[in-house]
């Protein structure tokens, strides 16, 4: 028989892998749509739409990630007047992470392609 301290650790333990793979999901999907945008000319490829695709259905991506990647599904040269009052509100929220509002900036703003400077951003976030 297990003690009940044991059970509990394992909980603890379960619960904190839970945690941690979803922050690290996080990171990733942020680094997934900054390279999206890295190479952006236009609006992303049939290939690139399925992989932000994934995004907006993961469990692990939070609302902001899934708002900044169906933005970047819908885009045409640049963001939907829909999808541009979505991300500003994104770039106000002080509880979204410095890369996630600052990759909704830039999907925002887009216009065709990221600016050189806004590549620089990108970068960073990879």
């Amino acid at each position: 028989m297990k003690k009940p301290g044991s059970i509990l650790s394992v909980l603890f333990l379960s619960l904190a892998l839970a945690v941690v793979s979803q922050a690290i999901a996080g990171e990733d999907n942020l680094k997934t749509m900054a390279d999206i945008m890295l190479k952006l000319n236009h609006y992303p490829s049939d290939s690139e739409k399925e992989t932000l695709r994934q995004i907006t259905l993961s469990s692990a991506s939070s609302d902001a990630e899934k708002t900044i990647a169906n933005a970047m599904i819908n885009l045409e040269h640049s963001a939907t007047a829909e999808d541009k009052k979505k991300l500003g509100a994104i770039e106000k929220d002080e509880s979204v992470s410095k890369d996630a509002r600052t990759l909704a900036q830039i999907v925002r703003n887009v216009n065709h392609k990221p600016s050189s400077e806004d590549k620089e951003k990108l970068k960073a976030i990879k």
